[in-house]
């Protein structure tokens, strides 16, 4: 069999079992049940566990995946980044009207925080202090977070990344990769858990361009550092604050034109990251 087909079958499987949990998932209780609970980590863990298994099956084994840490500097990168990221997409929807925040507000000059943990303390804080302990708090999370993001980014950057760019290019490898991981979410988008008001719109075009988009970031974090540990803690900084304070937001009647919103942010942070990308791969050449 090809090498092609080998990654297709692959694919193939992995979107089989996944759909299989989310389905079972959203027959038993959906996304706010306990089944939710348990299970959630285990599709999180699927790419990892099928990885494993392909490398092992194939006689590939675990040495071709590149373990090594890289340049730190890019784990850095991989934990602030999109912590900094939400943030600032935070304060601009708000700043716009489209959306309020309930995480922090700031009163006289000082930030109030109301909800969500942070590593230093709540409450009243300067605007300097809160900086600090904000970007504090996404290292930590980053890594906290990181235990089950490892288990999707074995899979997509550390395993298929390589591959698809391998047989596809640069530019069509990711975003290859980005469809997979967008449409390996597809039951519990289109059920509504991202997108409750346009679960159509939001499973066939805003969730999967995101992805794509996304991935190309998460390419730039990994072909600089020569590793996917930085796309492990950057996905597990996306989760635990685009995923809470961005997503925790009050978006009122603007929900869509918000969730446009931060397509278009992703668009632009994807296309500045494939140019560097593209840059990279010349002085290589």
């Amino acid at each position: 069999m090809s090498s092609k087909k080998k990654i297709l079958w692959f694919i193939i499987v992995l979107m089989g079992l996944s759909f299989g949990l989310q389905i079972y998932i959203l027959l038993n209780g959906g996304v706010e049940s306990d089944t939710f609970n348990k299970l959630a980590p285990v599709i999180m863990y699927l790419p990892a566990l099928l990885t494993v298994a392909f490398l092992i099956i194939t006689k590939e084994g675990l040495k071709s995946i590149n373990w090594k840490i890289g340049k730190p500097l890019y784990l850095f990168y991989g934990a602030i980044i999109p912590a900094f990221l939400a943030l600032l997409l935070a304060l601009v929807i708000s700043f716009f009207n489209l959306g309020e925040i309930i995480h922090f507000s700031l009163v006289e000059n000082e930030v109030v925080i109301s909800k969500g943990k942070f590593l230093l303390r709540k409450n009243a804080q300067s605007i300097p202090f809160f900086m600090l302990n904000y970007f504090l708090t996404a290292l930590a999370f980053s890594v906290v977070s990181g235990f089950l993001a490892f288990g999707e980014e074995l899979g997509w950057r550390g395993f298929l990344q390589k591959r698809l760019i391998d047989s596809n290019g640069v530019f069509w490898g990711i975003v290859i990769l980005g469809s997979i991981w967008g449409f390996w979410h597809f039951p519990f988008i289109i059920s509504g858990y991202n997108y409750p008001e346009s679960p159509i719109l939001g499973a066939f075009i805003l969730f999967p361009l995101t992805t794509i988009f996304a991935s190309f970031f998460l390419a730039w974090l990994t072909l600089k550092a020569n590793s996917f540990w930085p796309a492990v803690l950057a996905h597990g900084s996306v989760n635990a604050f685009m995923g809470s304070i961005l997503a925790g937001m009050n978006f009122g009647s603007n929900r869509l034109y918000a969730d446009i919103f931060i397509l278009s942010f992703w668009a632009i942070v994807g296309t500045l990251s494939y140019i560097s990308i593209k840059k990279w791969v010349k002085l290589r050449v």
